[in-house]
């Protein structure tokens, strides 16, 4: 995620929450009174982290502004609202659940579940249904890495399915699934052949898949609308090649930037102009020389099995590319090699200075190389971007030039952050590892209004929609605010 101890900013890589933006949305979705009452995929509106025209409460808690409190089995995914539901998921022993949960009351209305197709090994750190789900405000759709997409309709009737994988990826999937329309699209940037699918909503029918020359990434990607030619899907990812641009209709690779970071976790946060994201990177590679780790080689077989690198077997699976039980020359300077380069953040200018191909010397506005978090997406919100990262460090920018306005720290949640930030009302929550919600009051040079603990662990993101918040814990989904009409 340069790094003063890069394996364990990695750690932190799969947490979902993992794996916004800023106004106005580059992609319309429905009327904005709808908006207002929807939050309908990972960080809302089009990923933004944004809701518009709602009152959220800045204080709440089990005994303060509560409306409901629903128990659910544990998982990393985000919650996503319509109307009138809450969807979720969940992993349960061999079951891949999904969830619709009564938006006023919380009772649970249906669950569906799946047996696995496999078992996929991933780090301690991730689990099943760390992606979350997306909605067309009555349907539901899915993605879990050890089964592919599933779709439901708002009775809990499985609409349709379409297997995915097997994956290979040691830290696992994390990347969330989005809608253009009628077209659902998935991105799955693995060890081996990555690929991006496109699928028809309604029927299940694949639209088209193309592969992508790129490694594992966790990023969910985000819909712009130019002014003029067709709806693209901006996706992340590691490689030769850091930010992409497909078209919906055709998957067309329209145009790129390279080489400004790897591991991404986050969302492509649109602007009004630009796009921003977070990598991952450094200047030197973190691993030492292969030569060097040889000297642990007892055997002189020229490859390394865990007993020989004891102070990383918590990395052996990432390491060990191939699965064989070794870790060869090529996959460990596949790794050491993998973070070194681009990193930090970067905004990209779309719109005017448009075009094809590559454009990493033609759109690149700005970037900080600075070890900003990339889990935990960016956020802008009233023209201001916010960053937040592990030790409750929290940074606002200039989203113009990236100029640093203000750093500081949230003193009563100095910990871990695998939430994005979320904002509605004039105020910018954070949550914590622990469970603890810091609620800033917005602005360049923000201050803290309040700090409410959940006293349970946190990964997922909160959403926001109507004047309720929905935060999901390890055991339970809460409802805060007002009730709900």
């Amino acid at each position: 995620m340069n790094k003063p101890n890069p394996f364990s900013y990695i750690t932190l890589v799969m947490l979902v929450l993992f794996i916004g933006r800023c106004a106005p949305v580059a992609y319309a979705q429905k009327a904005k009174t709808s908006e207002t009452r929807e939050w309908l995929q990972f960080r809302g509106p089009n990923g933004t982290g944004v809701a518009e025209g709602v009152t959220v409460p800045a204080e709440f808690g089990p005994n303060k502004n509560l409306v409901w409190k629903t128990a659910l089995p544990f998982a990393r995914s985000s919650p996503v609202v319509t109307a009138d539901r809450v969807f979720i998921t969940a992993t349960e022993g061999e079951k891949l659940s999904t969830f619709a949960l009564d938006r006023k009351t919380g009772k649970i209305i249906w669950r569906r579940d799946v047996v696995r197709a496999r078992q996929m090994q991933m780090y301690k750190a991730n689990d099943g249904a760390s992606p979350s789900p997306v909605s067309d405000g009555r349907n539901v759709f899915a993605f879990f890495s050890e089964l592919g997409l599933i779709a439901y309709g708002p009775t809990g009737n499985e609409l349709w399915r379409v297997p995915l994988g097997p994956f290979n990826s040691f830290y696992g999937m994390a990347g969330s699934p989005v809608l253009a329309g009628n077209t659902l699209v998935m991105v799955c940037d693995h060890r081996t052949n990555s690929f991006i699918v496109a699928v028809d909503s309604r029927s299940g029918k694949v639209l088209w898949n193309k592969p992508r020359q790129n490694f594992e990434a966790y990023s969910t990607p985000s819909v712009f609308k130019p002014k003029d030619g067709p709806t693209q899907i901006l996706v992340l990812g590691s490689g030769s090649s850091s930010l992409d641009a497909y078209s919906v209709d055709k998957g067309e690779r329209l145009w790129w930037v390279s080489k400004i970071g790897n591991y991404p976790k986050g969302v492509p946060v649109l602007g009004s102009d630009m796009v921003y994201v977070a990598f991952d990177g450094g200047e030197q590679p973190f691993l030492p020389p292969f030569d060097e780790t040889l000297k642990s080689d007892k055997d002189n077989d020229q490859r390394l099995h865990r007993d020989e690198i004891k102070d990383r077997q918590g990395y052996f699976g990432w390491l060990d590319g191939n699965g064989d039980g070794y870790v060869d020359r090529t996959e460990w300077d596949f790794v050491r090699d993998s973070l070194v380069g681009g990193y930090g953040v970067t905004a990209v200018h779309l719109g005017a200075r448009g075009g094809t191909g590559d454009l990493s010397t033609t759109n690149v506005v700005w970037n900080v190389r600075k070890s900003y978090p990339s889990i935990p997406s960016p956020l802008i919100y009233r023209g201001v971007l916010y960053l937040m990262k592990e030790g409750g460090i929290l940074s606002s920018l200039d989203p113009t030039s990236g100029a640093v306005l203000k750093m500081g720290r949230t003193p009563e949640a100095l910990e871990a952050y695998y939430a994005s930030p979320v904002a509605a009302d004039g105020k910018v929550f954070l949550v914590s590892a622990s469970g603890k919600v810091t609620v800033l009051k917005a602005g360049a040079q923000w201050e803290i209004i309040a700090t409410n603990d959940l006293d349970e662990e946190c990964w997922a993101t909160p959403a926001i929609a109507g004047n309720n918040i929905y935060i999901r814990t390890r055991n339970a989904l809460y409802s805060f605010g007002g009730s709900v009409k």
